[in-house]
């Protein structure tokens, strides 16, 4: 049987107490923050709603260099950077509000980018 000081009981458990409170804000501010984070952009890109014809690409470097697309009735939307490639100028763009996608129009074809599965590769 090991015999052990007051103080040495003390240092274990305030070990132990420490280890299990660095564990703990990992798990709530990192693991779970960066889920959250992820589901609030998802219900924030199905809020947007817009449709226009692409007259610009850009990047907005006070808004932390964020991937701009500039339509034709002045509005505009950030895009994450995989689909950069993907949009042309000219391109008709349709967003419906309660969707995660929008659809792209092009010489007489048409195709969708969906933001869920950017969201969804990141988790």
């Amino acid at each position: 049987m090991i015999n052990l000081s007051n103080k040495q009981l003390k240092k274990i458990v305030n070990v132990i107490v420490a280890i299990f409170a660095i564990v703990l804000f990992v798990k709530s501010f990192v693991i779970d923050t960066r889920q959250e984070r992820l589901n609030r952009g998802l219900e924030n890109i199905k809020e947007e709603e817009f449709q226009g014809v692409v007259i610009k690409k850009g990047f907005e470097k006070y808004n932390h260099n964020a991937s701009m697309i500039y339509l034709n009735n002045e509005s505009k939307f950030a895009i994450f950077g995989q689909f950069w490639s993907q949009i042309k100028i000219d391109d008709s763009i349709v967003k419906r509000k309660g969707e995660t996608f929008f659809t792209i129009y092009r010489n007489n074809k048409m195709f969708v980018l969906d933001n869920r599965e950017i969201i969804e590769a990141c988790k």
